[in-house]
């Protein structure tokens, strides 16, 4: 639910209130009242995405179970990381706005990244995702990890766009031993479970069916070449009406808080 008050300064100022498991999130937030698109809020979806994420933590903590991702423990930083168009575009901006030599050094490990998927004929692949179901990413998300293929953004094993970092990034974290990311199965890494994914939202958002099963999604490690073949064409809406559609879609997704009886804590 969401609430705006014009101001003179041609900002809004939105009252958002989210039911995150048996919580709520209660914030304020100032956009644009004028024409705005979906990049514009991204700052406010990542701190929608971060509390998610916190409250799932709380919760995992709660049972006994510690995030074991640290500063300096990058093998996740190797998988097959799928983003929506909107941060694809970001990606391409932040890069873009990069100082040099900063620009150049990540630019040429994006060019790497792609030679070896190239050389690997992963790249036709990741090209065709269009086409794959849950199980062909499994598999290409397997194999891709098993290439090796750093982050364009990871160094000294760390992000190096932490503050900026996609939302699917953000989602991701575990509570098994941190040595087990190096070599992931099914049976030894052990996520903390989220009431709803924010990127999936992000990814839904300018298509026809939000409910649909699969979404239009980019790999992180071409985002700066996707956004540039494929420019924002998308009009531009009023600041608190996309923004409350969005949190109207993703509200839609998350469950109904469970009842607690007394002495019984209920799982988010």
């Amino acid at each position: 639910m969401s609430s705006e008050a014009q101001s003179t300064s041609g900002t809004a100022t939105v009252d958002v209130e989210l039911t995150i498991g048996n919580r709520r999130l209660n914030t304020k937030v100032t956009v644009p009242a004028g024409p705005t698109q979906l990049i514009d809020l991204l700052p406010i979806v990542d701190r929608v995405a971060d509390a998610i994420v916190d409250s799932a933590v709380d919760e995992a903590s709660q049972q006994g179970r510690t995030v074991s991702c640290k500063k300096g423990c990058g093998a996740c930083c190797r998988q097959l990381v799928p983003i929506s168009e909107v941060e694809a575009r970001k990606i391409h901006d932040l890069v873009a706005g990069f100082d040099e030599p900063r620009k150049s050094h990540v630019m040429a490990r994006f060019a790497e990244a792609r030679k070896r998927l190239q050389e690997s004929g992963m790249l036709d692949k990741l090209l065709a995702r269009s086409e794959w179901d849950e199980d062909v990413f499994l598999e290409v998300g397997t194999a891709y990890f098993h290439q090796g293929i750093p982050c364009p953004f990871l160094e000294d094993e760390s992000c190096s766009i932490h503050l900026d970092r996609p939302v699917t990034c953000r989602e991701y974290l575990v509570t098994s031993p941190a040595a087990n990311c190096a070599c992931p199965r099914k049976d030894n890494i052990d996520l903390v479970p989220l009431p709803v994914k924010v990127w999936t939202t992000l990814a839904r958002f300018d298509e026809g069916d939000p409910n649909s099963k699969y979404c239009r999604w980019v790999p992180l490690v071409l985002a700066p070449e996707w956004a540039a073949e494929h420019p924002n064409t998308l009009p531009s809406r009023p600041g608190p009406e996309l923004l409350r559609e969005f949190f109207e879609r993703l509200a839609g997704q998350l469950p109904a808080p469970a009842a607690t009886k007394p002495g019984n804590r209920n799982d988010a």
